[in-house]
């Protein structure tokens, strides 16, 4: 039995039915690796280009670090606000709340530690529109908080990883202290939705540090 599990060389998988939570168009039936750099020249520290690795623009993301008042928000290539992301509520540590569009009238997914301190273990609840009900994904975070995997059960009973977030560390990001992701989404799997969990992960990793600072 490993002490340590790492996400970063395990393979995604398709499933037997497609996850829709924004659209349909974000839904693509071959596997694609989106990257999240966050911006050189961002004061905030926070706005993310999302990319493919060949250079193929997908979304954009703006906002500041999350707390009670503030929010990310991914757009598609338009400008079009898809979804916002807000911590739940001031009290509740390490709950997030993805809403469409750009205000909280609808709740598209939350993410709940399965425990209260320091967890690296989340659900991600949501409603799958494909199959018009509500299901959950489980997130199991490295213990370095490096890589985590998505999985459409639990991973202990051998359920499929549907997405995988890997920290990539470069020359770059040790000189800029700048946090590339890689994000791995398997086929029919919603990549807006998963986009939105890598940023929820580099918040939830964060969350302790930014408490020190502050």
């Amino acid at each position: 039995m490993k002490l340590l599990k790492f996400y970063d060389k395990k393979k995604v998988s398709q499933i037997d039915h497609d996850i829709v939570v924004t659209e349909n168009r974000f839904v693509f039936d071959k596997p694609v690796t989106l990257i999240l750099r966050e911006n050189l020249m961002s004061f905030s520290g926070d706005d993310f280009t999302i990319k493919d690795t060949e250079g193929v623009s997908y979304f954009k993301c703006e906002g500041k670090a999350l707390n009670i008042r503030d929010k990310k928000t991914i757009y598609d290539l338009n400008g079009t606000p898809i979804l916002n992301i807000r911590n739940a509520i001031l009290f509740l540590k390490g709950r997030m709340k993805v809403y469409a569009g750009k205000d909280d009238k609808k709740t598209l997914a939350s993410i709940i530690p399965k425990t209260s301190i320091h967890s690296r273990k989340y659900v991600i609840s949501f409603y799958n529109i494909s199959e018009e009900k509500e299901e959950t994904l489980d997130m199991k975070c490295d213990f370095f908080s490096h890589s985590c995997g998505i999985f459409y059960g639990k991973e202990k009973e051998g359920s499929p990883m549907v997405c995988k977030i890997i920290k990539k560390i470069d020359a770059r990001s040790l000189l800029t202290n700048k946090d590339n992701y890689y994000v791995e989404v398997a086929p029919g799997i919603d990549a807006a939705l998963m986009a939105a969990i890598a940023i929820c992960f580099d918040e939830l990793k964060n969350d302790d540090s930014r408490e020190k600072k502050y």
